[in-house]
Protein backbone atom coordinates (compact mmCIF):
# COMPACT_ATOMS: atom_id res chain seq x y z
CA UNK A 1 0.00 0.00 0.00
CA UNK A 2 2.89 2.39 0.99
CA UNK A 3 4.24 1.91 -3.01
CA UNK A 4 1.15 3.38 -4.15
CA UNK A 5 0.52 6.36 -1.83
CA UNK A 6 4.32 7.00 -2.99
CA UNK A 7 4.11 6.32 -6.63
CA UNK A 8 0.90 8.85 -6.54
CA UNK A 9 2.65 11.64 -5.37
CA UNK A 10 5.47 11.13 -8.16
CA UNK A 11 8.39 11.21 -5.11
CA UNK A 12 10.57 9.03 -3.77
CA UNK A 13 14.05 9.01 -1.37
CA UNK A 14 16.92 7.35 -2.70
CA UNK A 15 19.22 5.51 -0.46
CA UNK A 16 22.06 7.48 1.22
CA UNK A 17 25.35 6.77 3.47
CA UNK A 18 27.11 10.05 5.19
CA UNK A 19 30.28 9.77 6.69
CA UNK A 20 32.80 12.00 8.18
CA UNK A 21 36.59 11.51 7.24
CA UNK A 22 38.00 13.01 9.80
CA UNK A 23 41.31 12.58 8.32
CA UNK A 24 40.35 14.57 4.80
CA UNK A 25 38.19 16.85 7.14
CA UNK A 26 35.29 15.85 4.88
CA UNK A 27 31.70 15.23 5.47
CA UNK A 28 31.12 12.59 2.48
CA UNK A 29 27.29 11.62 1.37
CA UNK A 30 26.90 8.40 -1.47
CA UNK A 31 23.04 8.83 -2.79
CA UNK A 32 22.61 5.40 -4.62
CA UNK A 33 20.68 6.68 -7.87
CA UNK A 34 21.09 4.40 -10.66
CA UNK A 35 18.98 5.23 -13.50
CA UNK A 36 19.10 8.66 -12.72
CA UNK A 37 19.31 11.29 -15.41
CA UNK A 38 22.60 13.03 -14.84
CA UNK A 39 21.31 16.29 -16.56
CA UNK A 40 18.46 16.54 -13.53
CA UNK A 41 20.48 16.12 -10.21
CA UNK A 42 20.24 19.52 -7.95
CA UNK A 43 21.87 20.03 -4.76
CA UNK A 44 21.09 22.48 -2.44
CA UNK A 45 22.39 23.35 1.19
CA UNK A 46 20.11 25.45 3.17
CA UNK A 47 21.69 26.16 6.74
CA UNK A 48 22.78 22.67 7.88
CA UNK A 49 20.64 20.49 5.76
CA UNK A 50 22.06 19.36 2.19
CA UNK A 51 19.12 19.17 -0.78
CA UNK A 52 19.37 16.46 -3.65
CA UNK A 53 16.76 16.65 -6.61
CA UNK A 54 16.40 14.60 -9.34
CA UNK A 55 14.56 12.74 -11.20
CA UNK A 56 14.82 8.78 -12.83
CA UNK A 57 13.02 7.81 -15.66
CA UNK A 58 9.90 5.33 -14.75
CA UNK A 59 10.48 2.08 -16.61
CA UNK A 60 9.14 1.23 -19.59
CA UNK A 61 5.54 0.55 -20.11
CA UNK A 62 4.48 -3.06 -21.12
CA UNK A 63 2.30 -3.66 -23.79
CA UNK A 64 1.06 -7.02 -22.68
CA UNK A 65 1.67 -8.95 -19.24
CA UNK A 66 1.19 -7.44 -15.22
CA UNK A 67 4.10 -6.82 -12.91
CA UNK A 68 4.47 -9.65 -10.25
CA UNK A 69 6.74 -7.17 -7.92
CA UNK A 70 7.43 -4.13 -8.68
CA UNK A 71 9.93 -2.59 -6.19
CA UNK A 72 12.09 -0.16 -8.25
CA UNK A 73 10.55 3.49 -8.54
CA UNK A 74 11.00 6.11 -11.21
CA UNK A 75 9.99 10.02 -11.51
CA UNK A 76 11.08 12.83 -9.30
CA UNK A 77 12.88 12.33 -5.80
CA UNK A 78 13.76 14.62 -3.52
CA UNK A 79 16.46 13.42 -0.59
CA UNK A 80 16.89 15.92 2.55
CA UNK A 81 19.97 15.13 4.85
CA UNK A 82 20.89 16.66 7.82
CA UNK A 83 23.96 17.87 8.42
CA UNK A 84 25.75 17.32 11.67
CA UNK A 85 28.49 19.82 11.19
CA UNK A 86 29.25 23.25 9.73
CA UNK A 87 30.23 22.97 5.92
CA UNK A 88 32.41 25.07 3.33
CA UNK A 89 29.35 25.86 1.10
CA UNK A 90 32.03 27.38 -2.16
CA UNK A 91 34.46 24.04 -1.79
CA UNK A 92 31.77 21.40 -2.46
CA UNK A 93 31.86 18.92 -5.14
CA UNK A 94 29.59 16.07 -7.04
CA UNK A 95 30.61 12.98 -8.86
CA UNK A 96 28.28 10.82 -10.39
CA UNK A 97 29.15 7.04 -11.51
CA UNK A 98 28.42 3.62 -12.02
CA UNK A 99 24.52 4.79 -10.21
CA UNK A 100 26.28 6.45 -6.80
CA UNK A 101 26.37 9.86 -6.22
CA UNK A 102 29.05 10.82 -4.12
CA UNK A 103 29.29 14.50 -2.56
CA UNK A 104 32.72 15.97 -0.57
CA UNK A 105 32.09 18.33 1.68
CA UNK A 106 34.72 20.21 3.28
CA UNK A 107 34.11 20.20 7.31
CA UNK A 108 33.92 24.52 7.94
CA UNK A 109 36.81 25.56 10.35
CA UNK A 110 34.19 27.75 12.60
CA UNK A 111 30.57 27.22 13.61
CA UNK A 112 29.23 29.90 11.15
CA UNK A 113 25.60 28.64 9.84
CA UNK A 114 24.52 31.12 7.43
CA UNK A 115 20.85 32.48 8.65
CA UNK A 116 19.63 32.87 4.52
CA UNK A 117 19.31 29.73 2.08
CA UNK A 118 22.32 29.44 -0.18
CA UNK A 119 22.21 27.39 -3.09
CA UNK A 120 24.76 25.76 -4.94
CA UNK A 121 25.33 25.12 -8.41
CA UNK A 122 26.97 22.30 -8.94
CA UNK A 123 27.93 20.29 -12.27
CA UNK A 124 27.39 16.93 -11.91
CA UNK A 125 30.67 15.16 -13.60
CA UNK A 126 29.48 11.63 -14.83
CA UNK A 127 32.38 9.11 -14.87
CA UNK A 128 32.93 5.96 -17.17
CA UNK A 129 34.34 3.26 -14.98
Amino acid sequence: MDLLVLRSRGVWEPNADVVIDEAARLLVVRVELAGADSESLRIFVDERHLFIAGRRADAARLRSGSFLQKEIAGGDFVKKIHLPVSVQYGEVTATYADGMLTIALPIAATEYIPTTRTEIRLIVKRTLA
